[in-house]
């Protein structure tokens, strides 16, 4: 009852014209995933205000404002899709900080390599978010249908030379990606492991960190957070950890329907999700549902549920509309552009609810604390003369409070 409870207002908030929304979700596991949120995405901060002469300065009003998520969300996008104008103000649009360039870079045809591009494409949207993070998608797939046709046919050192022109290609872009799927669905058709064994692999990853060791170099799997393949996934990831495979995260490419469960969804995430002990990333995330509404809720529930697990570094979904999707009613954008249910509740989440914007004022010691979401941040506080001090701040997950002094500068006059 309370899950059909949520559904009529859903409807309510979807049926009045340019209503957005957040947390219309109620229930136990709502308050769950709520207090888990609150413990893994959240850090303290504490913020000293003092004069020139480093006296404190009791009663100062401190403005906290987010500025960007340390959470990444982003987006596939298409090598002609260009970013709209005033992207930070446009809902949906405004959530994201990242893009994956999946759709160009899958190497589908071995001319991948001299016709993607990529470079452009990440210079064209860091001009419209900044910083941006970007993921190149896949590098290498174990599985033959994922390749050009004649890959499989070559011959061992053909092939290696191959996979080596792919590396360097992948991390010689210039700006370059922060993240790669470096080796990819290889559940049932290992060809790479079976050509060349797991010393190649081993080699590859190394290759890939040397001419790029800033950057991610992930596994990427398939429908992890599934009764059928999780367990697969759990098993293979840990297989190639105990063979000292270097990988630094994994990557879940991963869809959803019908009209999901939030215990059961919960239940899938502690079993397999949380059990791979690695930074996941999920990439070509479709949620979709049998109408409009049903698939807003879906999305509210599989991400309220995603963010509150403490492996989880991130989110790319596989497009805006529908007609760029395989799941039915998963776009956040209809065709005039506006929010779909699924849209508010993206927007809503990450722009409202899951936001930091506080006011808070210093005590006796000049000492002003409250708790945010991890992140980029503008501290102000107004002094006593009526002066502004300003200073921008990351605030990374961490267990001790984040701590930010502004102080008077010299060259203005003494508070008494």
């Amino acid at each position: 009852m309370r899950y059909l409870r949520c559904l009529a207002v859903l409807l309510l908030f979807t049926g009045l014209s340019g209503v957005t929304h957040a947390q219309v979700m109620q229930g136990q596991w709502v308050d769950a995933s709520e207090k888990a949120i609150n413990k893994h995405r959240k850090t303290d901060i504490e913020v000293i205000v003092l004069d020139r002469n480093d006296r404190a300065l009791e009663g100062v009003e401190v403005e906290v404002v987010q500025t960007r998520h340390d959470f990444v969300l982003g987006l596939a996008v298409s090598p002609d899709q260009a970013p709209p104008k005033d992207l930070q103000n446009q809902p949906v649009y405004r959530c994201f900080n990242a893009i994956a360039m999946d759709r160009f870079t899958d190497w589908s045809s071995r001319e991948s390599q001299t016709q993607s591009p990529a470079a452009q494409v990440l210079k064209r949207w860091n001009a419209a978010i900044h910083p941006i993070e970007s993921a190149f998608g896949r590098v290498i797939s174990a599985d033959p249908a994922l390749n050009a046709d004649e890959l499989s046919l070559l011959e061992p050192r053909d092939l290696r030379d191959v996979l080596m022109a792919r590396i360097d290609y992948a991390t010689s872009l210039k700006p370059g990606p922060d993240s790669y799927d470096l080796y990819s669905d290889l559940i049932y058709q290992d060809m790479i492991q079976r050509k060349l064994g797991y010393g190649m692999i081993h080699r590859m990853f190394e290759q890939a960190k040397a001419k790029r060791p800033d950057a991610t170099m992930s596994l990427r799997m398939r429908d992890a957070v599934s009764l059928q393949r999780g367990r697969e996934v759990v098993t293979m990831v840990h297989r190639l950890q105990t063979r000292q495979i270097p990988f630094d995260a994994v990557t879940i490419e991963q869809r959803f329907n019908g009209q999901i469960n939030p215990n059961a969804m919960q239940r899938m995430f502690d079993n397999y999700l949380s059990k791979l002990k690695v930074p996941v990333t999920f990439s070509g995330l479709e949620i979709g549902g049998p109408t409009p509404v049903a698939a807003g809720l879906n999305t509210e529930t599989v991400i309220r549920i995603a963010f509150a697990q403490p492996n989880l570094r991130g989110i790319y979904f596989a497009g805006l509309v529908d007609e760029e999707l395989i799941e039915p009613n998963a776009g956040l954008l209809d065709a005039k552009g506006e929010p779909t249910p699924s849209g508010l509740a993206v927007d809503g989440l990450f722009q409202k609810h899951w936001w930091s914007h506080e006011k808070i004022k210093t005590d006796e010691r000049g000492n002003a604390q409250t708790r945010v979401f991890t992140g980029w941040y503008r501290v102000t506080a107004k002094l006593p003369n009526g002066k502004t001090l300003t200073a921008e701040a990351y605030v990374p997950k961490s267990d001790r409070a984040k701590l930010i002094v502004l102080q008077a500068t010299a060259v203005e006059q003494p508070v008494e």
